[in-house]
């Protein structure tokens, strides 16, 4: 893909403009990740987002689209994911939502070896709320970049 002045009018299109904030659906399939990483890294580097927080916030986007996939449309063919990413004021907000069914965990996340997505989130990030419902899930991020 061309990025000099040269680059024809569709390529310069696919290029993140930095006034924009990021939206995209994608299926609720795992082999949607990487291509979604790439995109959100793409956008996260237009909006001059350092390399840290890029990384940080990459990490907290893909498990909360894991959560998703594996949680949300367990039994579901051919469901979405929503993301979407804005930089207001110094601070990266994303949201991560599906229309599957929420399960309140049955189990100790300790006892299992499971819910370490949950904990990386938090940790991650200034703020992680996690609200479910019989229509879905959103999960909604936050965090103060440096610099």
């Amino acid at each position: 893909m061309g990025e000099g002045p040269e680059a024809g009018a569709g390529e310069t299109a696919l290029r993140p403009l930095p006034d924009r904030p990021f939206h995209t659906s994608i299926a609720a399939r795992a082999t949607e990740l990487a291509p979604l990483r790439v995109a959100l890294r793409g956008w996260l580097a237009a909006m001059g987002v350092p390399e840290l927080d890029a990384d940080d916030l990459l990490v907290a986007i893909g498990e909360a689209c894991a959560n998703a996939i594996e949680h949300g449309y367990r039994f579901a063919g051919d469901e979405r994911v929503t993301v979407c990413l804005a930089l207001r004021a110094g601070r990266l907000e994303a949201q991560v939502r599906d229309t599957g069914g929420w399960v309140e965990p049955r189990t100790d996340p300790a006892a299992t070896g499971r819910g370490r997505g949950r904990m990386l989130m938090a940790t991650l990030m200034d703020e992680a709320v996690i609200v479910g419902g019989p229509h879905g899930t959103t999960v909604r991020l936050s965090k103060r970049i440096r610099g």
